[in-house]
């Protein structure tokens, strides 16, 4: 039998609990096996079940050997009563004298991890321990990744609004996706809150200064301790480069021009920086956060040289149709691209990825990542009625790589799974 080494010997031991009325086999099981090279430990042993359950809530094992049939009360008496009242679940292992397939069934659909037959052969208990020792591990690893991750998230606060932010305004995530991300700190009545939103182009250092370019912590830090206690503030980057900032306050008279132009004054003589850039209106609501970026990425780009013009952007707009056809085109074409992006056929236009999103949005009914998931659904369709391509392949051909969340958009948009799809096709054959 192989055992798992332990890195350093630091591996924290599995903590095993032993019930069974019968003295001479719980004897047995206790001094039998080497418990310790499998990186475990017995923490208690009990012959009378009822008393058993208390011992085990007290000691929190990891693992529970059980008999099945013992006078003062059943081994799936014990599992239930133990998982009834425990805070720590642990895991089952089930003995018993009988194939008794109704035990068996009935120990598995209580939580049991695995039933053995008396009498044990050594290598099927150790082979059980084990394994169980090996699911405790991988979960204990996932909850410190999870534990760790929410640390991160916690420590990160600003940072991770900032994120979700920029993924919602540049049509990564939805509204739905935004709110809860943002309500994990605290929900706030986002519809009693007004923003506007400034969207910088950097032009170059200034001379005084010797540096290469602020970077965006400096600016967040700055935001910080500059807008103080009456803002809610967000700041990111999007993909041509153009840094935003989105204020929301409580009150319309914060967001007026000249306080905004204050502030960009302010940020350039704080940095010795300068940048062009473009406000937005006032908005409101999370869909406000979204207004306000596009409609301030749009009046940059009307003020920035380097950009388009007044009258090239209402060309734009009369030629919304050829721009989205274009963009149709190049969609079907790269339909199995798991990566294609409203940015990607932005740049394949010519287009800021933005102005584009919305053009599209205008021109479709719907944002261009509602229009991809409905194409890839489409096409998902077509192949499960006219070919023998498996679940996977398909996955692959759409740019759903996943299985599970292509089965899981499959039937939300079609009504049922894509296996039931294909049979209801074929029988119409």
């Amino acid at each position: 039998m192989k055992y798992e080494k332990m890195r350093g010997g630091k591996m924290e031991k599995i903590k095993i609990f032993m019930v069974d009325d019968e003295a001479i086999i719980l004897k047995g099981l206790e001094t039998t096996y080497s418990w310790d090279k499998m990186g475990a430990v017995v923490v208690g042993t009990s012959r009378n079940p009822r008393k058993a359950v208390d011992e085990i809530l007290e000691k929190q094992p990891d693992i529970v050997i059980t008999d099945i049939r013992m006078k003062q009360m059943t081994g799936l008496d014990l599992i239930q009563e133990v998982n009834r009242r425990a805070e720590k679940k642990c895991l089952w292992i089930v003995i018993s004298a009988y194939r008794d397939f109704e035990y068996a069934q009935r120990a598995c659909e209580l939580g049991a991890f695995t039933y053995l037959l008396k009498p044990i052969e050594d290598s099927k208990l150790e082979e059980a321990v084990l394994s169980a020792a090996k699911t405790i591990r991988q979960s204990r690893k996932s909850r410190k990744i999870l534990r760790d991750y929410e640390h991160f998230i916690e420590n990160n606060r600003k940072v991770f609004e900032n994120y979700m932010v920029g993924k919602f305004s540049g049509d990564q995530i939805d509204e739905e996706e935004l709110q809860e991300a943002l309500a994990r700190f605290g929900g706030k009545d986002w519809d009693a809150f007004s923003c506007r939103a400034v969207c910088l182009d950097f032009v170059r250092v200034l001379e005084t200064k010797s540096r290469q370019a602020v970077t965006q912590e400096e600016i967040a830090g700055f935001l910080e301790q500059d807008l103080g206690e009456a803002y809610q503030y967000f700041y990111f980057q999007n993909e041509s480069g153009y840094r935003t900032i989105i204020l929301a306050a409580q009150g319309e008279e914060y967001l007026v021009i000249p306080v905004l132009e204050r502030e960009m004054g302010r940020l350039r003589q704080k940095f010795s920086v300068d940048f062009r850039y473009g406000i937005s209106g006032i908005s409101r609501g999370i869909k406000g956060l979204k207004e306000v970026y596009v409609q301030a990425v749009e009046n940059l780009e009307q003020v920035n040289g380097k950009k388009r013009d007044m009258a090239e952007l209402e060309q734009i707009r009369s030629h919304a149709r050829t721009y989205i056809s274009q963009a149709i085109s190049y969609v079907q074409e790269h339909l199995d691209d798991e990566f294609l992006s409203v940015g990607m056929a932005a740049r394949e236009v010519h287009l800021n990825p933005v102005y584009f999103g919305r053009l599209f949005g205008q021109g479709m009914q719907r944002s261009f990542k509602q229009y991809l998931l409905e194409e890839r659904i489409r096409l998902a369709k077509s192949l499960l009625k006219t070919t023998d391509d498996t679940i996977t392949e398909i996955c692959e051909r759409v740019g759903i790589p996943n299985p599970s969340y292509f089965t899981q958009q499959f039937k939300k948009h079609v009504g049922c799974l894509p296996t039931e799809y294909r049979k209801e096709a074929y029988e119409k054959k």
